[in-house]
């Protein structure tokens, strides 16, 4: 009997496993014993077919890397445990990095089984071979072709201190870095962008030629390197070294704030010269600020009542009077609110942000349009709009700028006193008015009024005591409107330099600017150093 069971293992399957000779296995769709192959367990039993195909069983021809589902179908159906390899065919073929997703795997039961191979990286021959035991096996030949590009892994190599939040690479075929135009150069055909630290791959790079690759961050960063012809793998590689595109100056706008708040005694010093220039204006050639007062009413009164006016002041002692009426501040009636004002104006002078405006180019050189002091409007404050200055950048992103302010002293100081008089005097809306109420000018239309020509009824003429308030009232805003031009045709000069540190835009053009300015104020013949703070934000023209 036993001899009859070798016959049939021999005839079924061309051998039966030694643990096998006692009993016969289950065999579905007629398949014979097992035998041991490529890795089986020695001594097991399981089903196998009697015949094993790819299909289609023709030769596969694939690009490098290419994805091919190989099919193999056994006879009969059924599931059988299928394993696969690759081999060389040959010395000269190899499977290189060729890989399949499985190494076995148990067919349908209709018999099919599939298996995914990933073709090598570069031109080769291979087979792929699946078996079933030694009795049933196939082969399909493998050629992977020549694609003609390949994958080059660029590197970016940048020492600079810009922020870089995605690179761009790009290759072009048929030229030399040498060759290209612009900083950084245009694009070529094939790009790849990624945000550092992820790798950045250009696909589908052509072989055999030489190539230009380009690197930049945004068109502030960039790079290039020549390339010699690359070969088919995935090792490719190159390193390409950027640097800083020099500052745009030509399209940057910015809007620039500065101002003396790191101010000194001196500058504050000669600062409040101007100040004293102004108060000196109020009181005029006149001993006291009633005699001011009384003078600049003389001279605001219609020409033809002006003589009417000087008697009754004389023939009633105007001055004692009113000096009377105002008692201990009638010598600085006058003189003493704006003094308040113009000191307080010149303290809020002293910030970071006093004087702003526009920084753009103008030529080679630079131009700074001013348009608020202390907000306050340039012409009110004595200023011209637009000085022209000097800029220039550094590697480091350092901008060095340069430029000369001036303006009128009295005009400046007098613009500063708003803000603090209408603080004061709520109720009015321009410093004369603040003035006028400061001074009391209905108490002098009241006193003036009680010692007129006509007491009660006339203070000369036919000039009752609104028509004296109304006088006093012009008279404050003439003594203030001399105060304001007091300086005349002299000006105050600031020299500035000032350095910061540059934020960059795409266009290489300056976004913002932290920094700090030096300089020196000049009226007439005395001098005095000044610093501060500046910053910048882009601004659109």
């Amino acid at each position: 009997m036993n001899g009859l069971i070798s016959l049939a293992c021999l005839a079924l399957a061309g051998g039966c496993d030694a643990n096998s000779s006692n009993s016969a296995s289950y065999n579905p769709g007629g398949a014979g014993a097992s035998t041991s192959d490529g890795g089986a367990d020695s001594g097991t039993v399981e089903p196998l077919p009697q015949q094993l195909d790819f299909v289609p069983t023709s030769a596969l021809e694939l690009s490098p890397k290419a994805v091919r589902v190989l099919t193999v179908q056994t006879v009969p159906a059924g599931k059988f445990r299928i394993r696969f390899a690759l081999l060389d065919p040959t010395s000269d073929g190899s499977p290189r990095d060729a890989a399949l997703d499985a190494s076995e795997i148990f067919t349908n039961s209709d018999g099919s089984g599939h298996v995914t191979l990933t073709a090598p990286s570069t031109p080769t021959t291979f087979t792929v071979r699946a078996s079933a035991g030694s009795a049933a096996q196939a082969k399909v030949s493998v050629s992977v072709g020549a694609a003609g590009y390949t994958r080059l892994r660029v590197m970016p190599s940048y020492s600079g201190q810009r922020a870089v939040s995605e690179w761009t690479a790009t290759a072009r075929r048929g030229v030399t870095c040498s060759k290209l135009t612009g900083t950084p150069p245009p694009d070529g055909p094939l790009v790849a962008i990624a945000a550092p630290p992820d790798p950045l791959y250009l696909t589908k790079v052509p072989v055999g030629v030489a190539l230009a690759i380009t690197l930049r961050a945004g068109h502030y960063v960039s790079g290039c390197v020549d390339l010699s012809a690359l070969a088919e793998n995935d090792d490719n590689t190159v390193l390409v070294y950027a640097s800083d595109r020099p500052l745009n100056l030509a399209d940057t706008s910015l809007a620039l704030g500065f101002g003396p708040s790191d101010s000194r005694p001196g500058f504050d010093k000669l600062m409040s010269s101007s100040a004293t220039v102004v108060e000196s204006a109020l009181l005029g050639d006149s001993k006291n600020d009633v005699a001011a007062l009384l003078d600049a009413m003389h001279d605001v009164t219609p020409s033809l009542e002006r003589d009417a006016f000087g008697a009754a002041r004389t023939q009633h002692d105007w001055d004692s009077v009113l000096e009377g009426a105002f008692g201990k501040s009638a010598a600085r009636r006058v003189r003493d609110p704006a003094q308040r004002w113009v000191s307080a104006g010149l303290r809020a002078f002293d910030t970071a942000d006093a004087l702003s405006g526009r920084l753009s180019a103008l030529g080679s050189g630079a131009l700074f349009q001013l348009m608020s002091v202390a907000q306050l409007s340039p012409a009110n404050a004595g200023f011209s709009t637009a000085f022209p200055g000097t800029w220039s950048a550094d590697s480091s992103d350092v901008l060095l700028l340069g430029t000369d302010l001036t303006w009128v002293p009295s005009r400046l100081v007098t613009a500063l006193a708003i803000a603090p008089a209408l603080l004061e005097v709520p109720s009015e809306s321009t410093l004369e008015a603040a003035l006028a109420a400061s001074v009391d000018c209905a108490l002098v239309g009241k006193v003036l009024l009680a010692y007129g020509a006509s007491p009660g009824t006339a203070i000369h003429s036919t000039c009752d005591e609104a028509c004296a308030t109304n006088t006093c009232v012009g008279a404050v805003a003439a003594l203030w409107k001399r105060a304001r031009s007091a300086s005349g045709s002299a000006v105050a000069a600031l020299s500035v330099t000032a350095t910061g540190v540059a934020q960059v835009g795409d266009r290489a053009e300056i976004i913002g600017l932290h920094g700090s300015w030096v300089g020196q104020l000049v009226i007439g013949a005395d001098t005095a150093p000044v610093s501060g703070a500046l910053s910048a934000t882009s601004s659109t023209p």
